[in-house]
């Protein structure tokens, strides 16, 4: 027996020290983590995709480590990668949804721990939806959310890799020898899949009927995206920097394609949409290992920190994954991993709230679902009737994670001012409309999520044909969707957008006071149909109903700058500023919003209070791209002598566009008219040209139009004048 203990105690102790070992001794010099978005695991060659994908990947799962039970806690592109960056759940850092959320300050992200360590860093993000506004710029030196080809409607709503690509590569060339974080994003796998040739017409052709194409379809993105990834490889390993690069790549959920009757994916929480993949690769060759015992994204932080010798965050969820890395089998015994979706809250319905471990996958909601993931991998056959002990075990531990991780102060803090045009820009990306609740306690009156994803997809699909401006198939899909359930108001929402499309403004009125009478307390619909009654109405009557809507409200910024601009139509300047001035103050930080309303004020000839509030918002965000470029604007136009600064112009128009990396056709067109303001006029048409070509190149036909006008005067001497 002694001997026993002994040999498994060297054991032990071997193994532990290789651990140390390789936790500060790994040679890292750079970290580069990928987020392939919306990839699901079983797409990948090396996870046993039956087509070859990813053979960039492939490559480097044949030198590192491949997890193959990989959990993302929400199947939603924001709260997945507050998720990835912080090492804790959404209960935790407060952001439940795409929409109107912001990761709050007091969370520490992974960029903020290697900066602080000497790490210089920088994000490459390819969606509106990680957009900085969101707040996980947080701790970066560069984070590129500015795009110059933008591949969806809503504008701004996304860029191809190549694009993102070829930024980060550019970044990598001028930061060689540095020690540097590059956190990479890739949007391509995202609905509606349109990958370039000939990563198209190579998954165009496999196979007959319409699943099967859109399957193809997705595939071409996922090996498009592969494609993308090899560039940056290729590109580490020409500057050296391979062999001394921990390179992550993973994803922040997965897709539906059909099955239990999702297409895409935010609804649901089976294993098509969380279980995503997650390959580590150190530095040197290492012979490829293959790790099954569950983990989650929230493990990269803390395994990152550990490979790096640095201490990480208190109060994390994630785990450590090091010692599988080292050789260890089973560190973490018995894990449960949490995953949540919130999204059925929309329609009134019950949240999904669910735990995994190596065996078995537990669902809370109306009717609880347990599967057994090893024999059901498709989870096909709901066991929660058959195994009542295990759901009990299941549930005690949900019920534990919950209650260590629910922080019910953080909701409030994520909560973040969107405007409509950015809600149109995650509109435009198939995230629908509608606030989701923060339940996680149940009603078992409330109805089950699954008898509603037949409802769910005809709102999907409402968003993409009011987008087309199908109007005749909105409306019916409208009312399919009101037969199915009559007691929800969404559907009458769209009615009245439809009605508005169509300039039938009385009816749009009607469609919203029976969307208001469906859900008296729902201050969007109460939002929209204030704005609605400006068409009708007078000022000092929608006043009033704003005033309404802060009663039961108080802290509703949207509100507040909507009876702003309420007030601007009586020409009173002074009020929206004296109901403003204490809840800006309250949350100065809501810098688009300002602006906003600063660009309101010029617009009603106000220049020098608005020139003054966007001066303000500097001491907030010296470093934002579009303040600086409004400034500019105003500086180089402006006729007023309080507003005027020619030089002062260009020196902003030129940090607008350095920080944009002159990717705007409207960044540039400012700095043209700053280069006229200051009588240098050969630049200004040298840059009014290539701001023209950047507009052609957008389809943007009004700019072009109005660009060209402005060359005309630089030709002549003369600088452009509001």
């Amino acid at each position: 027996m002694k001997v026993k203990v002994i040999i498994s105690f060297l054991v032990v102790a071997v193994v532990l020290g290789g651990y140390f070992l390789l936790s500060r001794q790994t040679g890292i010099k750079n970290v580069i983590l990928i987020s392939m978005d919306t990839t699901r695991s079983d797409f990948l060659s090396c996870y046993g995709y039956q087509r070859q994908t990813t053979p960039n990947i492939d490559a480097l799962a044949g030198e590192g480590f491949l997890f193959e039970n990989t959990i993302s806690p929400e199947p939603f592109t924001l709260p997945a990668h507050c998720s990835m960056l912080t090492g804790t759940v959404p209960p935790y850092h407060g952001v439940l949804d795409n929409r109107d959320y912001k990761l709050g300050e007091d969370n520490v992200v992974l960029s903020e721990i290697l900066k602080a360590k000497g790490f210089t860093t920088a994000g490459f993000v390819s969606s509106f939806v990680l957009d900085s506004q969101f707040g996980l710029a947080q701790g970066f030196d560069v984070y590129d959310d500015q795009f110059g080809n933008v591949q969806v409607s809503g504008e701004g709503a996304e860029r191809r890799g190549d694009e993102t690509t070829d930024r980060a590569i550019k970044w990598l060339d001028e930061k060689r020898g540095r020690k540097n974080f590059v956190f990479l994003h890739y949007f391509d796998p995202h609905f509606q899949y349109n990958a370039p040739e000939p990563f198209k017409s190579r998954f165009d052709a496999a196979g007959n009927g319409n699943q099967l194409l859109y399957e193809n379809a997705y595939a071409a993105e996922v090996a498009f995206t592969d494609h993308c990834i090899g560039r940056v490889i290729d590109k580490l390993k020409e500057l050296d920097m391979y062999d001394t690069s921990l390179i992550i790549v993973t994803s922040d959920h997965g897709e539906g394609l059909g099955e239990h009757k999702e297409s895409t994916h935010g609804y649901f929480i089976y294993q098509e949409t969380v279980k995503v993949p997650l390959i580590v690769k150190l530095p040197g060759r290492h012979k490829p290992r293959r790790i099954k015992p569950v983990v989650g994204l929230v493990d990269i932080v803390p395994t990152v920190c550990s490979l790096l010798g640095i201490e990480s965050p208190a109060g994390i969820q994630g785990k450590d994954l090091g010692p599988y890395v080292s050789g260890q089998l089973e560190p973490y015994a018995d894990r449960y991993i949490y995953t949540q979706s919130l999204r059925p809250t929309i329609y009134m319905a019950n949240s999904l709230l669910g735990v995994v471990n190596d065996n078995y996958k537990y669902i809370q909601t109306s009717r609880p679902e347990l599967y057994d993931l090893v024999k059901d991998p498709k989870e096909l056959d709901n066991l929660a009737k058959d195994e009542p002990n295990r759901v009990r075990i299941m549930k005690d531990k949900l019920s534990q994670i919950l209650e260590e991780t629910v922080r019910e102060d953080e909701f409030s803090k994520a909560q973040t001012f969107l405007d409509a045009q950015g809600r149109k820009r995650l509109e435009s990306l198939g995230y629908v409309a509608g606030a989701v609740s923060a339940e996680f306690v149940f009603d078992q009156s409330k109805p089950d999520p699954k008898d509603l994803i037949g409802y769910h997809d005809l709102n999907i699909g409402l968003l993409d044909l009011l987008d087309r401006k199908k109007f005749g198939e909105a409306r019916k899909t409208c009312m399919e969707m009101i037969s199915i359930y009559p007691q929800f108001c969404k559907p009458y929402l769209s009615l009245a957008d439809v009605a508005i499309g169509q300039k039938k403004y009385k009816e749009a009125h009607g469609h919203l006071e029976k969307a208001l009478e469906l859900a008296p307390d729902n201050i969007g619909v109460q939002e929209a149909l204030a704005e609605m009654d400006k068409k009708f109405e007078s000022a000092e009557k929608i006043i009033q109903q704003y005033h309404s809507i802060l009663k039961s409200e108080p802290g509703n910024l949207k509100v507040y700058y909507m009876m702003a601009d309420a007030y601007y139509v009586l020409d009173d300047y002074d009020q929206p500023e004296q109901y403003l001035t204490d809840e800006l103050k309250a949350h100065p930080d809501y810098v688009n919003m300002r602006l906003s309303l600063a660009m309101k004020l010029a617009g009603k000839r106000q220049t020098i209070p608005a020139y003054q509030l966007c001066l303000g918002l500097l001491e907030f965000e010296p470093d934002s791209a579009n303040l600086l470029n409004y400034l500019a604007w105003l500086e180089g136009t402006s006729v007023i002598k309080e507003v005027r600064d020619p030089e002062l112009a260009l020196r902003n128009a030129l940090r607008a566009c350095e920080l944009d990396a002159y990717s705007q056709s409207e960044f540039v067109d400012t700095l043209a008219v700053a280069y006229g303001a200051v009588g240098d006029f050969g630049m200004a048409i040298k840059t009014s040209e290539k701001a023209i070509d950047m507009a052609l190149m957008k389809g943007d036909t009004a700019a072009v139009q109005e660009i060209k006008g402005r060359l005309q005067l630089y030709k002549a001497s003369k600088p452009y004048l509001e």
